[in-house]
């Protein structure tokens, strides 16, 4: 019975707060150039954290990965994190995500920080 309620609490901490990437479709089509920054590679996707490709590619849409603040599987395993969000971008047809930006950190009353949200452009790159 102590290990039935010990896995279960375990399961509520490792799960709380988790929610999965959310890819929202661009209709545009417009051809842009990139400067170049670095990036790293997760499952064959370029994560570019730091500038943008040094060559043409096109805005397939957004990933909007939302979860709240230090808890649950995004928090103590950040490259599934990357994973998911290359299997979307895999998914939708993408080459690329370029870290755009992420929202400050709210607090509540008890320390507790929620809702951090992080946006990821996809992109194809146009040979």
């Amino acid at each position: 019975m102590k290990f039935q309620i010990f896995a279960l609490f375990t399961a509520t901490i490792l799960f709380c707060g988790c929610s999965s990437p959310k890819f929202t479709a661009n209709h545009g089509f417009e051809i842009l150039q990139g400067l170049g920054g670095s990036n790293r590679a997760v499952d064959g996707i370029d994560f570019w954290e730091d500038g943008t490709p040094l060559q043409k590619y096109r805005v397939l849409g957004t990933i909007d990965e939302n979860h709240d603040g230090g808890k649950g599987l995004s928090a103590l395993f950040g490259s599934d994190r990357d994973e998911a969000i290359a299997k979307i971008a895999r998914q939708q047809g993408g080459d690329a995500v370029i870290v755009a930006g992420a929202a400050p950190s709210t607090q509540d009353e008890q320390g507790h920080t929620h809702q951090r949200l992080k946006l990821l452009t996809l992109i194809k790159y146009v040979n």
